[in-house]
């Protein structure tokens, strides 16, 4: 019984890397560049929220709260029983009990997922709700996997670990606009809409995106070593990616969605990867 309690476990964990690798390539090559115990925690972390993710940006049944309540409480269940008939709950559930995740951090998550069931809009305290949820608690989520549980150290390093998932999330919705604004109908800087929305206030969210990202940088090196070069190529790539966005013409980004080209991660990532080896 336990033997095969153990296979469900790895093919779980195996489930939520292969769904972090089809879903996400600057995401995998940062998990690459983790510890084995950090890299199959960020897998399960990741694995969870696109569930999530999925149901309320590309399924989208009728009945999308349904859904994510089912969801929020199979993690419940799964967080307390230690099993849940769901490999990608359950590879999550075993990580937030190992490292002591805080579940107002989950319940958060999932409170900003059931924002986007039905918001459209939103104002300047609602985008900072939603900030916090969908992006700042994954962040937090990670750093306790990063600091092993210690919660001293995750007390120090908590406000870098929010302004790098903010920034994160702000740039997406950048390079998401398009399909936000159009196939979702959403957007989510306050107070703008398709009409309103003009380069300053592009270049606006821009220098905010580079004041969180430099709170994040002056803590990256504080980080254990297991995971400190796997979050540096995070921001690297995301700071690239934001003098992109500085420098595509808001017209292009409400036509198409912006990347960093191949040539240009292949290059972060090999010098991240020969800074990590010395």
């Amino acid at each position: 019984m336990i033997r095969n309690l153990e296979i469900y476990n790895r093919l779980s964990e195996d489930f939520s890397r292969k769904i972090t690798e089809a879903y996400s390539t600057s995401f995998s090559a940062a998990a690459a560049l983790l510890g084995k115990e950090e890299k199959q925690a960020i897998y399960a972390i990741y694995g969870f929220v696109r569930i999530a993710d999925e149901i309320v940006d590309t399924w989208r049944p009728k009945d999308m709260k349904y859904y994510l309540d089912f969801l929020a409480m199979d993690v419940k269940k799964a967080v307390k029983t230690g099993f849940s008939t769901n490999p990608i709950v359950h590879s999550f559930a075993g990580e937030v009990r190992k490292y002591d995740i805080p579940f107002e951090l989950i319940d958060s998550f999932m409170r900003s997922m059931n924002m986007d069931i039905t918001k459209k809009a939103y104002n300047a305290e609602e985008y900072k709700t939603y900030i916090y949820g969908s992006a700042e608690v994954v962040g937090l989520m990670c750093l306790m996997v990063f600091v092993r549980g210690n919660k001293r150290k995750y007390s120090e390093l908590l406000p870098a670990a929010k302004a790098l998932g903010a920034a994160f999330q702000k740039i997406n919705f950048l390079r998401d606009y398009s399909a936000d604004s159009k196939l979702l109908g959403r957007i989510y800087f306050p107070g703008k809409n398709s009409k309103t929305f003009n380069e300053d206030d592009k270049q606006a969210i821009i220098n905010d995106i580079f004041a969180d990202l430099a709170t994040a940088k002056k803590a990256i090196k504080k980080l254990p070593k297991n995971s400190r070069y796997g979050v540096e190529l995070a921001y690297k790539n995301f700071y690239h990616l934001t003098k992109t966005a500085q420098n595509t013409p808001l017209e292009q980004l409400k036509k198409q969605r912006i990347s960093l080209p191949n040539s240009k991660k292949i290059r972060i990532y090999g010098w991240i990867r020969l800074k990590s080896s010395f």
